[in-house]
């Protein structure tokens, strides 16, 4: 159950990109509850909105409209000054792409000491924390390597390391498993789940992992700008619970439930798949039964004023009147060489 002062709070966020004269709507009144101490992951398809909603709640970027709290902070009030403290602060980033993150030609331990070094952080504290952190992450013996004597699981590892320099609340991770192999995936996500545990932190993990479900405490999917479904694992399934390592676990079986998420006036999105099996247009019949709301298709005679398949047969015409226009241009130009 949500508490009644969530650690993170979307309340109908939009976020609007112009791009040459066109509007692109990347997220279209998202709403989201996150408590303090989760470990959640985010999915979806490219497009989608997930890093759009990443980059709001990390303070790069500002939404459209709507409202967005984070650790108490309500984002849209801050000032430039303000929103730059929070990033400093308040949130911890981990990028897909190592660069984003590390110096090359510093060693682990000097890469991890920069972020303290900016805000005045005295030698001594500097390398007590950062010895911290690289033990926390596993790294210990590797301190004083630079980065080309380091893998790639190595070098993300150090990234993590880096992100919690600053002793943030809330670690923002973008695909931080999407360029290494599965085991070296594992090693990470058994890292987010105890570093949350130990820092207390709030963790917002964004993959296209399917597996993703089975190593954090609840997964969000997002579709055209809205969160559509929340999958969560059953009570007492075999899941990687109490900071077990799930390399360490027996093969048990997993069980998840998949609930599609209504937001704030009700509307849900149904997933494509059932909306062609069972033809489902732009319209829906709904009748109340003893167990629930039943959803029924109407007759396709009915549809016949729906925006969409309007729109659908308009770009039909469309392509249909230039397609006669090439061909008769082509036949044309055949004819008037056949002239000559």
């Amino acid at each position: 159950m949500a508490s009644a002062n969530p650690f993170i709070l979307c309340d109908n966020l939009v976020k609007i990109y112009k791009v040459i004269d066109h509007d692109v709507v990347a997220l279209q009144g998202l709403d989201l509850v996150v408590e303090q101490g989760e470990l959640m992951g985010i999915v979806g398809v490219s497009g989608s909105g997930k890093s759009t909603l990443l980059n709001i709640l990390g303070g790069l970027d500002r939404s459209s409209a709507g409202r967005v709290w984070v650790d108490n902070k309500d984002l849209l009030q801050l000032t430039n000054l303000a929103m730059d403290h929070y990033r400093l602060n308040t949130v911890g980033f981990v990028w897909q792409q190592n660069s984003r993150n590390l110096v090359p030609f510093l060693t682990a331990r000097k890469n991890i000491e920069m972020p303290m070094i900016l805000v005045g952080e005295g030698i001594k504290n500097r390398r007590k924390r950062a010895d911290e952190l690289l033990e926390s992450v596993g790294l210990t013996e590797r301190r004083n390597n630079r980065l080309s004597e380091l893998s790639g699981g190595e070098q993300q590892r150090v990234a993590i390391a880096i992100a919690l320099a600053n002793q943030p609340r809330l670690l923002l991770a973008d695909e931080p498993t999407g360029e290494v192999d599965e085991t070296t995936a594992q090693t990470i996500y058994d890292i987010f789940r105890n570093l949350t545990r130990q820092y207390r932190l709030t963790t917002l993990i964004v993959s296209h992992d399917p597996n993703l479900a089975h190593h954090v405490d609840r997964v969000i999917a997002i579709r055209d700008g809205k969160i559509a479904s929340e999958t969560i694992r059953q009570p007492g399934t075999n899941g990687n619970q109490d900071g077990v390592s799930s390399q360490n676990q027996d093969a048990g079986v997993q069980e998840f439930q998949e609930l599609t998420v209504l937001d704030s006036v009700g509307r849900m999105q149904v997933p494509k798949n059932y909306l062609e099996k069972f033809n489902i247009g732009g319209r829906v019949l709904l009748e109340v039964t003893d167990e629930g709301i039943l959803i029924r298709p109407v007759p396709e005679a009915d549809q016949s004023w729906d925006a969409d398949v309007l729109v659908k047969t308009l770009m039909q015409s469309k392509k249909k009147s230039r397609l006669q226009k090439l061909v008769g241009r082509w036949f044309g130009g055949m004819h008037g060489r056949h002239d000559i």
